[in-house]
């Protein structure tokens, strides 16, 4: 069995412990606590269709339908749907990462957006 790099990595916004397990021991845990591991299978649907919609959405060419398709896609499990009532939880940085976008193209295309009226700035926070 070769070892294979995982392709992610994350950086913690507080103090945790990670606890590595036994692939043996987690299958234990999962086979013993049905719990347990329906709550992984429902994480791992939600961020396989999250994966999809992103696949997806990055097939476009358009950055405003890149951008608006994230957007869209936030607030759609958000309960805010009003126009301009969705507080976008995501910097440019991280929007350019989600859309395959360079940072600069996402300012551009932001201020874009606004002067369009699809969404509303205040500051550095976005409007949807």
């Amino acid at each position: 069995m070769t070892i294979k790099n995982y392709p992610m990595n994350a950086i913690a916004k507080t103090d945790c412990i990670i606890l590595k397990l036994p692939k043996s021991n987690f299958l234990n845990m999962l086979s013993t606590n049905r719990e347990l591991m329906f709550t992984i299978f429902r994480h791992l649907s939600d961020r396989l269709f999250d994966k999809y919609v992103m696949l997806f959405n990055n097939s476009s060419t358009d950055p405003v339908s890149k951008i608006k398709s994230l957007m869209d896609y936030y607030k759609d499990s958000s309960l805010k749907q009003n126009p301009y009532s969705y507080t976008v939880p995501l910097t440019r940085q991280q929007i350019a990462n989600l859309t395959g976008l360079r940072v600069e193209t996402v300012i551009r295309t932001i201020k874009k957006m606004a002067q369009e009226k699809i969404l509303k700035l205040d500051g550095r926070t976005i409007f949807y």
